[in-house]
């Protein structure tokens, strides 16, 4: 795991929890949010009362398509450790992660904690939407 950002590592391992905003439990937008507020001092928004369930594709693609520029800024073509990446699952845009370096994700899903992912795997490979920098 070279090239990845010193930060990255401390956010391993933090488990999921749907509407997590802490270290006891982050769903994908808390991870971002968590690492964005502390890495790159941007405040974002909790949205924690803006969907029930993060595996909810219905609510999280609604929020992603109405917040998107707030949620994940401006689209880029090559990604820099911070900026974050949108993920289709069942062809929806509904889950986020946050670019490490070196072509490693760090995200958070149901049933895993977070992990730092390479962007190869067959998991993410075809599904990234885009890269986004914060404002």
């Amino acid at each position: 795991m070279t090239n990845i950002a010193p930060w990255a590592k401390k956010y391993v391992g933090i488990p999921f929890a749907s509407g997590g905003r802490s270290r006891s439990g982050l769903d994908c937008y808390g991870l971002v949010r968590m690492v964005r507020v502390e890495q790159f001092d941007d405040d974002l928004p909790l949205f924690s009362d803006d969907y029930t369930d993060a595996d909810n594709f219905t609510e999280t693609e609604k929020l992603m398509r109405e917040q998107r520029p707030l949620l994940a800024g401006r689209q880029v073509r090559e990604p820099a450790p911070g900026d974050v990446c949108v993920i289709r699952f069942h062809g929806l845009p509904t889950h986020l992660g946050i670019y490490a370096g070196g072509g490693w994700l760090l995200h958070t899903l149901r049933g895993f904690d977070s992990v730092l992912q390479r962007i190869s795997d067959p998991i993410l490979a075809g599904r990234i939407e885009g890269w986004y920098r914060v404002n």
